[in-house]
């Protein structure tokens, strides 16, 4: 009998649920430009186009300051890849698809190029968003995390992201092309 009320008491948190939205924020994005760096062996920088590709996610777009992470690779035809693992930061505009700003930092690994480029570059990438998934991407190897050879380069890239584009839109593209149900609701419901 004493465990009755105890077990009415557990019975009546697990059936209480109340209304909750948790939708997080989303990036997918493709893109392509022009990179260099630096060969702190030879004493050159040479030049190359670049591919990149970045996956990730972050806090409720509904901020006005997201907060995630992200997976970037980074390709610099003729050289090899980079990989990425970086903390993401951006205005609540270019989360939801619209205008505004991001900034990517962390390591990246580089296998390629016998180290002579710099094993490990901590990497920072701004990025410019714009209307319709949308971005500019301009990053810069800081320092070789790995020590000598230094890491020096970087790159601009004008890339797609198909999150921003579809699921996370909302702002200036309503009036050409409503979004009925973007990810973490509508502003104008908040």
């Amino acid at each position: 009998m004493r465990r009755a009320p105890f077990l009415l008491l557990v019975a009546a948190l697990l059936t209480f649920a109340p209304a909750a939205r948790a939708d997080l924020t989303s990036w997918l994005s493709l893109g392509g430009g022009y990179s260099f760096s630096y060969d702190g062996v030879a004493g050159f920088t040479p030049g190359a186009g670049a591919f990149s590709a970045t996956i990730g996610v972050g806090s409720t777009p509904i901020s006005p300051i997201v907060v995630g992470g992200v997976f970037r690779v980074t390709t610099r035809f003729g050289l090899g890849t980079d990989v990425g693992v970086m903390a993401r930061v951006t205005t609540g505009g270019f989360a939801r698809g619209d205008w505004g700003l991001g900034l990517d930092v962390g390591p990246s690994m580089r296998w390629w190029g016998s180290g002579d480029y710099g094993r490990y570059p901590l990497q920072s990438v701004l990025l410019l968003g714009a209307p319709w998934g949308l971005q500019v991407a301009v990053g810069v190897d800081i320092v070789n995390l790995g020590g000598d050879p230094p890491s020096r380069g970087g790159f601009a890239l004008l890339e797609f992201d198909l999150l921003r584009f579809t699921l996370m839109r909302q702002g200036s593209t309503d009036s050409w092309w409503r979004n009925p149900s973007p990810a973490g609701g509508s502003m104008k419901e908040h």
